[in-house]
């Protein structure tokens, strides 16, 4: 997702918010090219619920 909605879904009030946190307490973007930044759904809930999320499920993809 980009960052707009990764924001959004991390419950953070402003895409910059989101975007200051990034290497700290939320992970990187999946995917980079460019200016394109992509983050998967499944890496935002390990961020928000480690205890919740088990495994990388997209390394089966």
């Amino acid at each position: 997702m980009p960052a707009a909605i990764a924001a959004g879904y991390c419950g953070e009030p402003t895409v910059e918010a989101f975007l200051k946190r990034v290497g700290s307490e939320y992970p990187q973007p999946r995917v980079k090219e460019g200016k394109r930044q992509l983050w998967l759904r499944d890496d935002l809930d390990r961020a928000i619920a480690p205890e919740f999320v088990r495994g990388d499920l997209a390394e089966d993809l």
